[in-house]
């Protein structure tokens, strides 16, 4: 006989209304398992009295298959079909091959004997429980049927109300029941490729089963269920004493994903009217959070990490390590004022950063501040990069453990882009590198999952020429407007070479940009954008442009795809290792990298394709412009010779007028 805390129980002739029990059960079984309560002793069947009755000469066996069913679900298969009997079903076997668990460990316990009570005329089937279990499933003397010096026995309705009820306390009684069958129980060999593992030769009695350890990407452990050796089958006619079950179990593994975007708040938006500030980012692609995004220096960024965490269900799939480990590109500088927000889904973080984190409607908030904090940040090096991990505390891995199973938790921080030479212009970029490394209590080895997010500047690569050759590149001057966002770059420098280290809303407040003696003038550090520049000075004798030059960068494009882990993952047992591979146990070993494909940058001066050139490795960094003034044209001098000539004509003009009116008054007098 087989049963266990959700079941079809057959007494007296009656089935229950399994509908109900299921409805009160949280089961994590596949299908509901039997357990019948019969006179089987009374051996009024047609049956021969061999299969009516227990033969307590025998021996049993317990044979259990694991299937992941979140994935079979997804694959088609109707899993509503298969009815679990305790006897094999060939039909559920071959529909979920293909979705077999590897790894799974189940512990088993004979809890005690089996007994027909006849009492008062009364006759039914009771089992015999001990006393630490009564005590996890709330088992009172109240409830027992009967007592027979040290052994207590219940009978299987009250059991299977205990447990129901006990387990819908979370987490609480399936910790204690995998803490108790670690104690006393033993445990069966691991589930082999086949999803199946089975022990025999069992004395006869009743059975507790408890799943005590699983392969990572296994979230939702089967309730502890019993089983009775021997079991009545489905038919209510006779015994079986080789028992098969077929537990459920949810799937599934933590995720990562890494972004990146310009931070919208009005330090860095400087030319957006404060009450149109939202309306004026939501419609800037770079004001959204993606995998890629292009930035010039001196511009603060928003990062996040998103990992939804997985449905913890008790202490053989609780977390015991749970860290992220980030590494900064040598361009960036982390402002260090991460945060962690929990939430029911994933929307909120698109819209959220540092600075609005406790208006987000986040369940919860946390900071590195927080007295006894669930999480601590470590700042450090590696190479020319810096790094930052994020480390759940004892504290926070509980809170995690005990709430907040199939949420999702999102870590934030802002960096700035460096003004100096050590950020990487072109289609290399600058990339940001995360790592999560996770373990279950229930595991030897760490899991690891990667991703990453680049940001992306430009410059200018202008050569500053005059029509004869001759003139003084120095004098010359622009500014350059940014006509996507409406701003005026501010930077420094000196001989021709600038560092852009902010913004300005006004022509007034932009840096006056001028070329070394040599005609060349280097601007390192801009967003790819539609940019205007606007010559205000130019050497004397030469033309200013008519108009301003319009350039226009499109930014290197990037998809990335970060590591995938099924079953196996990628698997260390060192914390600190994310290529090792050696603790694969299961299946296959997995990619170690994250994947990048770019879509190279690409400019227009005019509307007219520009060439890019490279910086170090990197190419498409600068664009290339040639401006060339033209000498102004010739008037007369006013100075010398000419101006000798001049002067003695006109003095030989005025004398002729002179002359002329003198002439026409002497004709007047002789009149």
């Amino acid at each position: 006989m087989l049963f266990l805390y959700s079941f079809l129980e057959i007494s007296g002739g009656n089935i229950m209304n399994i509908k109900k029990m299921i409805t009160k059960i949280t089961a994590g079984v596949l299908c509901v398992m039997m357990f019948a309560a019969t006179t089987a002793y009374a051996a009024t069947s047609v049956h021969a009295a061999t299969t009516d009755v227990i033969d307590t000469s025998k021996t049993g066996s317990i044979t259990i298959h694991k299937y992941d069913l979140t994935a079979a679900k997804k694959g088609g298969v109707n899993v509503e079909q298969f009815t679990s009997t305790g006897k094999k079903n060939t039909a559920a076997e071959e529909a979920l091959s293909k979705y077999a668990i590897k790894g799974v460990e189940f512990s088993y316990l004979r809890v005690g004997d089996v007994e027909q009570l006849s009492e008062n005329g009364k006759v039914q089937m009771i089992y015999e429980v001990p006393e630490e279990l009564q005590k996890i499933l709330d088992l009172a003397d109240s409830d027992a049927a009967k007592k027979e010096g040290s052994k207590t026995y219940f009978t299987s309705q009250k059991i299977n109300d205990k447990m129901a009820s006990a387990l819908e306390d979370n987490t609480v009684t399936k910790d204690k029941l995998e803490e108790y069958m670690g104690k006393s129980g033993t445990a069966m060999s691991q589930t082999d490729a086949s999803g199946v593992t089975s022990k025999d030769k069992l004395a006869l009695g009743l059975y507790l089963i408890v799943e005590t350890k699983v392969p990572e990407d296994v979230t939702y452990t089967t309730n502890p269920w019993f089983v009775q050796l021997p079991s009545t089958d489905a038919e209510g006619d006779d015994w079986f004493y080789d028992v098969v079950c077929y537990p459920k179990n949810e799937t599934g593994i933590p995720t990562l994903d890494k972004r990146v975007r310009n931070n919208p708040d009005q330090d860095n938006v400087t030319t957006a009217e404060q009450n149109a500030l939202a309306d004026f980012t939501k419609a800037r692609e770079e004001y959204t959070y993606q995998s890629a995004v292009t930035a010039s220096k001196a511009e603060k960024l928003d990062y996040q990490f998103i990992s939804k965490l997985p449905h913890i269900t008790s202490s053989t799939t609780y977390l015991s390590t749970y860290t992220f480990n980030d590494t900064m590109s040598k361009g960036m500088t982390y402002n260090k004022d991460a945060v962690i927000a929990v939430y029911d889904s994933k929307d909120a973080a698109d819209t959220t950063n540092v600075n609005n984190v406790d208006k987000s409607g986040a369940i919860a908030v946390w900071k590195s501040t927080d007295n006894d904090p669930n999480f601590a940040v470590t700042y450090g090096t590696s190479g020319d990069d810096s790094t930052m991990q994020v480390a759940m505390t004892k504290k926070g891995l509980n809170e995690i453990n005990k709430k907040y199973s199939d949420k999702y938790i999102v870590v934030y921080y802002t960096a700035n882009v460096n003004t100096d030479d050590s950020v990487t212009l072109g289609d290399k970029g600058n990339p940001n590198d995360v790592s999560l490394t996770w373990k279950r209590t229930s595991t030897d080895y760490y899991d690891i999952l990667k991703d990453e997010c680049i940001v992306y500047s430009f410059g200018y690569d202008l050569t500053k020429k005059f029509s004869d050759d001759k003139g003084d590149a120095t004098k010359v001057k622009f500014v350059i407007q940014n006509k996507s966002d409406n701003y005026y770059l501010v930077a420094t420098g000196s001989n021709g070479v600038y560092q852009i280290t902010g913004k300005s809303a006004t022509e007034e407040g932009a840096t006056q940009f001028s070329p070394s003696a040599a005609g060349k003038l280097v601007i390192n550090g801009i967003e790819a954008d539609k940019y205007g520049f606007t010559e205000t000075h130019s050497d004397a004798g030469y033309s200013l442009l008519k108009k301003e030059i319009i350039v226009n960068i499109t930014s290197t494009k990037a998809a990335i795809t970060p590591t995938q882990a099924n079953i196996t993952g990628i698997q260390s047992k060192a914390d600190t290792d994310s290529t090792a591979n050696d603790g694969v146990v299961n299946g296959t070993a997995l990619k170690n990298d994250v994947t990048v494909q770019t879509t190279a940058a690409s400019a227009t001066v005019d509307e007219t394709k520009a060439t890019m050139t490279k910086h170090g490795e990197s190419n498409n960094a600068y664009v290339n412009m040639e401006v060339t003034n033209q000498k102004q044209f010739l008037l007369p001098m006013t100075g010398g010779a000419g101006s000798y000539a001049l002067i003695i004509a006109g003095v030989v003009i005025a004398g002729c007028g002179f002359m002329i009116v003198k002439k026409n008054q002497k004709r007047k007098e002789i009149q």
